[in-house]
């Protein structure tokens, strides 16, 4: 199977995100960033959550990445997280995940904002540059980092991803 990052629909603007544990739970951070049809970054964060798992990471990631997009006056946005298990817990209100219910409120509370979201699923490959975010992120010291320039660390996964460099899945 082949896998690639997939611009925004029209008008839209795409939110990626990552949530990243080093343990499980461990050391945990997250990462995101907005995109526009040509693959540009238009913003992007970096987050140190301090000590949670892979899951939290990712919920904490998708609330950050709301909250910037609906504070940066984006009023049409794709989501895409990598991590089914916090799709579901979303989905399903948190329900079996008493201690994730205040994040998932949270982001249902952005998501009921005027304006139109959609959270999915991609796969891991198509997520590399939110993934080396996260990575920064659970390194970072900073609860949150605002990045109008990708660091040039970025540069060539956003450029690959630009131009629909296509990764295998196994």
């Amino acid at each position: 199977m082949l896998v690639r990052w997939v611009p925004p629909s029209e008008g839209a603007i795409k939110l990626n995100v990552d949530g990243s544990s080093r343990g499980n739970p461990g050391r945990a951070g997250c990462g995101g960033l907005l995109r526009d049809q040509d693959g540009n970054c238009i913003a992007g964060f970096l987050s140190y959550i301090g000590f949670a798992g892979s899951v939290e990471a990712e919920l904490i990631a998708i609330r950050h990445g709301l909250w910037l997009a609906w504070q940066s006056g984006y009023r049409k946005v794709e989501c895409e997280s990598d991590c089914m298990v916090a799709l579901k817990i979303i989905h399903d209100n948190a329900e079996g995940f008493p201690e994730l219910a205040d994040i998932v409120e949270e982001i249902h509370q952005l998501m009921l904002l005027e304006w139109d979201v959609t959270i999915y699923h991609i796969m891991r490959e198509g997520n590399s540059c939110a993934d080396f975010l996260a990575k920064m992120g659970s390194c970072s010291n900073s609860t949150f980092s605002l990045m109008i320039n990708p660091p040039p660390e970025l540069t060539a996964l956003l450029l690959a991803d630009s131009k629909g460099v296509l990764y295998s899945r196994v």
